[in-house]
């Protein structure tokens, strides 16, 4: 009976870590669009500073 107990704790364990690991990946994902978006727009605002236009 406490062989088939362990087994289940290693399963709930390894669901636990596989949830959280998507979550981990989930939220890189994230910031990487956030860093990308705020990339372009500081290139934008720096184009325009940098311009010659009065």
């Amino acid at each position: 009976m406490a062989g088939s107990r362990d087994q289940g704790k290693r399963g709930q364990a390894m669901v636990e870590f596989m949830v959280v690991a998507g979550m981990v990946m989930a939220s890189l994902a994230i910031l990487w669009v956030f860093l990308a978006t705020f990339k372009e727009y500081g290139t934008r605002v720096l184009t325009l500073v940098g311009s010659e236009y009065p």
